[in-house]
């Protein structure tokens, strides 16, 4: 008896886990440059002339932060986009973000008080803009380009 409520239980467990780990598989899908929207494939060739699409993913629902694209580039640059096209992060993976996607006023920040370093990714939230510089360091500023504070 007690082999069979076992056997039972273990066989329930591993339905459950099967099936929450299929519907977690369903939120996003690969899709093709045709389906993202004008802004991006605009913002793509104009920041990034010399990339191409390696693959792209739409999400079912944005994410916490509005993103719903995921484009992954060939020069190994990674950007989110939210429904619209407008950029919501990027990430150069350890290279350096085209300045002219940089606030003025942050790049500023960067360059008198980190001269030897670059931004490798910023983060444009609803309240807040994040960016990482090429040390690792996180930096916080409001959505006007004023410094807050490091992130711990």
């Amino acid at each position: 008896m007690k082999k069979i409520i076992l056997t039972g239980f273990i066989t329930l467990s591993l339905l459950f886990t099967a099936t929450s780990c299929n519907s977690d598989d369903d939120h996003e899908r690969i899709i093709s440059a045709a389906d993202l929207p004008k802004p991006v494939d605009i913002f793509v060739t104009t920041y990034f002339p010399n990339a191409t699409y390696q693959t792209i993913k739409k999400q079912n629902k944005a994410d916490h932060d509005g993103s719903i694209y995921d484009v992954y580039l060939t020069n190994g640059f990674e950007i989110d986009f939210d429904l619209n096209g407008n950029w919501i992060d990027i990430d150069g993976n350890h290279q350096a973000i085209p300045t002219d996607l940089i606030p003025e006023k942050i790049n500023t920040y960067v360059t008198t008080n980190y001269p030897n370093q670059f931004v490798t990714a910023i983060d444009n939230e609803r309240t807040y803009i994040e960016i990482e510089l090429s040390s690792n360091l996180e930096l916080i500023f409001d959505t006007q380009g004023n410094f807050l504070r490091i992130d711990h």
